[in-house]
């Protein structure tokens, strides 16, 4: 009996040290990590291009004006240009759908072509969500926000409009939002219309009126 149990024990010995030289993947199904596509995130529904037009000689963002936008307040942003004459940028309770900020830039950032007349009076007016500005180059007013244009002197009201840069030229902000035609107050010098989306904006009357 002892010598039995004296060739047993050697043998065991090589059976566990034969064992534990396999590979550990042998016989073993290790678990593989599985990812998860997440669907891509939009956060405003109603985004469309705008492609900026830089002004090759105008220094940006000499000075600027910001509001904060909150979904269910009105707000107004008012900025007085150097002539003297006011922009009100009046924005209704559904300009936007989130929480976001409008930043206006005063001065000209495109080209006037020669069959319209600048008289010194533009600026660009930019929005995103957040105070961050996100999608700022994409990013539309879910309403039409109002403009009410401030002479400081008498004008020839008929013969001015406020314009719109489309990136490839200029056009009246009603064409552009097809919204209805500005309302003129000659005693108050005042022009009344309303723009859809950020953008620059200009001032301008027809060349020779």
């Amino acid at each position: 009996m002892k010598k039995t149990c004296s060739l047993l024990i050697p043998l065991a010995l090589l059976f566990l040290s034969a064992c534990s030289s396999l590979s550990p993947g042998i016989g073993l199904q290790a678990a593989v990590p599985t990812q998860t596509a997440y669907p891509t995130y939009t956060p405003f529904p109603t985004y469309t291009p705008f492609p900026p037009t830089p002004y090759p000689t105008k220094i940006p963002f000499i000075e600027s004006f910001s509001i904060r936008l909150v979904p269910g307040i009105d707000a107004t942003l008012v900025y007085a240009i150097e002539t003297g004459t006011q922009i009100w940028l009046d924005f209704p309770k559904d300009a936007t759908l989130q929480p976001a900020r409008a930043m206006l830039i005063p001065g000209l950032s495109s080209i006037v072509p020669p069959t319209l007349v600048y008289n010194g009076e533009a600026f660009d007016l930019l929005a995103g969500l957040g105070d961050q500005m996100e999608g700022f180059k994409r990013f539309t007013f879910n309403a039409p926000v109002g403009v009410t244009i401030k002479f400081a002197s008498p004008q020839n009201l008929d013969a001015l409009a406020l314009y719109t840069w489309t990136g490839s030229d200029w056009e009246k902000v009603e064409t552009v939002c097809h919204l209805p035609s500005p309302t003129l107050d000659a005693n108050a010098n005042t022009i009344k219309t309303s723009l859809c989306s950020p953008g620059s904006f200009a001032i301008l009357a027809t060349n020779g009126e």
